[in-house]
């Protein structure tokens, strides 16, 4: 899931095919999101491929199918969400955000299929033609907990916010291998200039991944 839309652009690579187990620090807050990917991870990746296929080729799709009809509903309060199109393992374009977006479960997911095809400045628009080479992953994200140093989160557990003045970008779980290389491409997209003059927070999310669809 960049610095040029506070909070709504994040790069995503996810090692696990399945959810991933939230932190300790996390409490409770992703519980519905654990259920709700026992129960209905299915219906919430279907609805998520649907929504960027349609994004990705609205003159065919002209009278796509509501949201609503398609998704289940928020399982617990509304959290921040994160959708990626990934390629083995490497993130072909993400989007989200910490904070809930305004909305149903099925028009958050809607709006971020719109973005997620387009608007991820580090890499080329999504072509309709790869999309069944690419996995989808929604990812819920947990409360952000305040860190003054960057340093102590364990990024393969832990997701990264790093905010300025200058825009923020997330770093979930897994996409990172080093907190230094994560602030590194801060500093790439221009997020990140000194470390005084920026905020840092950690997250858990709990993430939802389908497979690339078969190829005939």
């Amino acid at each position: 899931m960049s610095a040029r839309a506070p909070a709504l652009l994040a790069t995503l690579l996810l090692l696990a095919s399945g959810m991933v187990a939230p932190a300790a620090w996390a409490g409770d807050a992703l519980d519905a999101y654990r259920a709700l990917g026992r129960i209905d991870r299915e219906r919430v990746l279907r609805c998520a491929r649907a929504a960027i296929e349609r994004a990705a080729s609205p003159a065919r799709d002209s009278a796509p199918a509501p949201a609503d009809s398609l998704a289940p509903d928020w399982p617990g309060p509304p959290c921040g969400v994160y959708l990626s199109l990934a390629r083995g393992r490497s993130t072909r374009a993400c989007v989200g955000s910490l904070t809930p977006l305004a909305g149903t479960l099925g028009s958050t997911l809607e709006a971020l299929a719109r973005r997620v095809v387009s608007d991820d400045p580090r890499h080329p628009p999504v072509r309709r033609d790869e999309l069944d080479t690419l996995a989808v992953v929604v990812s819920f994200a947990g409360p952000p907990l305040a860190i003054g140093d960057p340093m102590v989160i364990a990024p393969a557990r832990d997701g990264l916010l790093i905010a300025s003045a200058r825009g923020s970008v997330a770093f979930l779980p897994g996409e990172a291998r080093t907190v230094a290389w994560a602030l590194g491409e801060a500093r790439r997209i221009g997020v990140l200039e000194r470390m005084g003059d920026a905020s840092f927070q950690k997250f858990s999310v709990v993430a939802l991944k389908d497979a690339p669809l078969p190829r005939p």
